[in-house]
This record gives C-alpha cells, sequence and structure tokens, in this order.
C-alpha cells in the first residue's frame, strides 16, 4: 500500500491558507516569530547554567569563574525567558498594530503609542503585591515574577492584542482631539492618541475591579481557575494522562506555554503520588506492587526532547530536510538542547505555533508515546520510573536515573524516538514543501 502524500498535504496546505489570511491568527503568529531570538538565548543559557550549578552543588565545584559564569547565564536567562510574559506583549501589540494600520480606516493609529499602551494596559491587570495570592500575607508592594514569565504568556498575548485593537477603535471614533494639519507628526500623534489612550487604560482598569469584585487576583487566576482546574482533576489513569497532555498540546500550538500553565495545577494531584511511589521503592527496593506514576507517563514518555517530543521531530528534519534549508540548519541548532530537553527554537522557529501542517504529529506523537509506554509499563516489559531527579541530564540519561538505574526505560525511550521520527517524517517534508512553494 503506498502513502498518497498528495492526499495528505492538499488539506492541511487549505487550512494554512485560511491560517495566512486571518488577521488574528497571523498576529499571533508573528508575535511568537519575532521573540524567536530571546527564546533561544534564554534557552542555551539556562542549559548552560543547569550544567554549572550541578557542578557547583552535586560536584561541589568553588572555583570562582565556574560561579561567576553560572551567575551570567542566570541574568541572560532572566532577561530573556525569565520576562518572555513581557516580550510577548509588546511582541503581541506590535503585530496587530501594524496588521491594522494595512487598513486606510487605522491610518491615524501610530504602532509605538499602540505598542506602548498595551505595555501599560498590562500593568493594570498585574496586582501590585508580591502576596497577591495570599489574602492574609503581608501586603508587599512589587510585581510576582509569575506575571512576566512563562506563566503570563497567556495574559500578556490578550492583554497586548486587546488593547491594540480598542485603541484602533478609539482612534476611528469622534473621540480625538483634532490638529491642525501643519502640526509635526509627533506632537498630532501625542495629542490625537489622548483621549483614545485614556479610553483603553480606563477599560481596563474597570475589568480589573470587575475580576477583583469576583473574588480572583488576577485575570490569569480567573482563567486557571474557571478553565484549567476543572479540565485536569480527573483522576490519575491513562484517560486523564491523555487528556492532560491534549490540552498542553493545544496550549502550546496557540503559543502558551502549556506544560507552565498545566502542571501548575495538576501537579498538586500528580506529584504526591509519584513522592509516595518514590518512598516506597526507597524503603522495599522492588518494583513489585508499585503503580505507574501518571507524571512520568506525561513528562518522561510523552514529551522526550520537550513538549511534543520533538527530538523525533529534530532527528526527522535531519534525515528529511534538504541541508542548506531551514528546517534543516534549525535542526543542528536545536539537537544539543533537544537532548536537554529543551525545544522553544523547534516550536517558535519552524515554527510549530499556528502552523497546521504540524498540528496533527504535535497532538498524536505525545499521546500515542504516552500510551504504548503506559501499556508496556502496566504489562512489565519496562520498570516504573521511581526516581525524582534533577531532570537536568540528556533523555536517555534522565530515563536511566529515574527508572533507578534499570535499562528497559531507556529501551523504551529509544523505541518511541524512533516511532516519533518516523511519525513526524512525512509532515517535515509537507511543511518544506510548502516553505518552498511561500517563497516561490
Amino acid at each position: 500500500m503506498n502513502f498518497d502524500m498528495e492526499k495528505l498535504q492538499e488539506p492541511l496546505l487549505k487550512v494554512s491558507a485560511w491560517v495566512e489570511s486571518n488577521v488574528i491568527l497571523q498576529t499571533v503568529k508573528n508575535a511568537f516569530i519575532r521573540i524567536i531570538p530571546f527564546t533561544v538565548v534564554g534557552s542555551f543559557s539556562n542549559l548552560i547554567q543547569m550544567q554549572l550549578n550541578a557542578l557547583i552543588e552535586n560536584r561541589g565545584v568553588t572555583n570562582e569563574l565556574i560561579v561567576k559564569l553560572s551567575q551570567l547565564f542566570g541574568y541572560l536567562n532572566t532577561a530573556t525567558l525569565g520576562i518572555v510574559g513581557l516580550i510577548v506583549v509588546f511582541s503581541s501589540a506590535y503585530s496587530l498594530a501594524m496588521e491594522l494600520k494595512k487598513d486606510k480606516k487605522n491610518e491615524n493609529m501610530n504602532p509605538i503609542i499602540a505598542t506602548l499602551l498595551a505595555f501599560s494596559s498590562y500593568f493594570i491587570m498585574v496586582p501590585n503585591n508580591v502576596n497577591f495570592d495570599d489574602p492574609a500575607a503581608e501586603v508587599i508592594e512589587g510585581f510576582s515574577n509569575s506575571f512576566f514569565s512563562f506563566e503570563g504568556m497567556f495574559t500578556g498575548l490578550i492583554v497586548g492584542m486587546l488593547a491594540v485593537f480598542l485603541f484602533s477603535r478609539f482612534t476611528r471614533s469622534k473621540l480625538t482631539i483634532k490638529m491642525p494639519g501643519n502640526v509635526p507628526p509627533n506632537v498630532f500623534d501625542s495629542f490625537f492618541s489622548l483621549i483614545p489612550i485614556t479610553g483603553v487604560l480606563l477599560s481596563f482598569g474597570l475589568v480589573r475591579i470587575l475580576i477583583e469584585t469576583l473574588g480572583y487576583a488576577s485575570l490569569l487566576q480567573l482563567i486557571s481557575e474557571i478553565l484549567i482546574e476543572p479540565l485536569l482533576t480527573v483522576g490519575t489513569g491513562l484517560p486523564a494522562i491523555l487528556l492532560v497532555i491534549l490540552i498542553q498540546q493545544i496550549l502550546w500550538f496557540v503559543g502558551l506555554h502549556g506544560f507552565n500553565i498545566v502542571w501548575g495545577v495538576v501537579s498538586s494531584f500528580w506529584l504526591p503520588l509519584y513522592l509516595e511511589i518514590g518512598a516506597r521503592f526507597a524503603e522495599t527496593q522492588s518494583f513489585e506492587g508499585i503503580p505507574i506514576a501518571p507524571n512520568t507517563m506525561t513528562n518522561v514518555y510523552a514529551m522526550i526532547g520537550g513538549s511534543g517530543a520533538t527530538f523525533g521531530l529534530i532527528l526527522a528534519m535531519l534525515i528529511f530536510a534538504k541541508k542548506g534549508q531551514t528546517e534543516y540548519e534549525l535542526a543542528k541548532l536545536s539537537f544539543v538542547p533537544g537532548l536537554f530537553g529543551i525545544n522553544e527554537p523547534v516550536i517558535f522557529g519552524l515554527p510549530i505555533v499556528l502552523n497546521p501542517v504540524m498540528f496533527i504529529p504535535w497532538i498524536l506523537v505525545p499521546m500515542l508515546n504516552a500510551i504504548v509506554a503506559y501499556v508496556v509499563t502496566k504489562i512489565g516489559w519496562v520498570v516504573p520510573l521511581v526516581v525524582l531527579n534533577a531532570g537536568n541530564e540528556p533523555i536517555f540519561v534522565s530515563t536511566w536515573i529515574t527508572g533507578a538505574f534499570h535499562l528497559s526505560p531507556v529501551v523504551l525511550t529509544l523505541v518511541l524516538v524512533i516511532i516519533d521520527t518516523i511519525i513526524y517524517a512525512p509532515f517535515v517534508i509537507i511543511n518544506q514543501r510548502n516553505a518552498e512553494k511561500d517563497v516561490a
């Protein structure tokens, strides 16, 4: 039976064409493409810092140069991934402003002012109290880092785009200050934008008051408690594992850090079980009666190389992409970080975000990995993962450690990587053909 690439390619390219023509989706796509340099620098910095910290903490290294290098790459990580939520605010706002500017109705809208307005609007939505999530705690003026890092990406994306959209609507209304035609452009933009800026900031202020009146400390908390938590209180079996993976992958696909959003909630249900399993194994030194920990299925086997099991994707690009093409060069750049489970360069560089061609394997591969791993562990072919490790080792070393130094988890990981590479391969080919058509 021959595999018909054209039949698979045609519907995916139609969806891709629809995405290309949609202003909102294009805005999200362009916003995350623009943050690629920051995520790449941050990922490499985080990788290097983890290895240096492992030397310092586990090997007792006290060399001053090593310590300072660790601090240096920590600074780089903080200035990139540590504030990626803020970077998303700027990027999403500017991307939408440039898209809207193409319409003659918005010719008077200044994209820079719109972007700065989005940044101001974001801080209206952020509690000015480090202990915002504990009403009984002492009020400490300042902003929690959670709103600036990956946890703040969703709020940043929504607020950034909504602020620019409202600004464009206000600037098209009669609620603007008219200036003579001979006024310098900068002065014109400042006075022209005065009332629209006030209207947008007041709107966000009222939304924050409403959210606080409803008993939520922030927009992020409201979304988490209303949308995410109810979806994740589903138990610890295979259906729960697959549901968590599905939610995580869909969030990633729209440009949000699915792991941080989902794991922040689900860990309260799953981590205690894993700690109990680890304690039982440490006491008995036996796998007899050890249950399957859902977080190991989700975070270890399902996500080999990072969310989406992208280590298989990297190998597929190295094998099937043409040398010198974007996919091949990206795979070379991403190989080492992928070994350590860092895959932001692939997610935002290929990109996977809002790329219809990659949606099917992006969802299918990690779910298939989890099913295979769950079944072979359940029937006893592979020992359960029982050791809670740091997670900063290469993927095969990590499964060797978490499996209490048994080889069966390593063999399973290798088999899954081969399967993942095979599944990703046709989509890599289609994605490359699509990119070549766009260039032509």
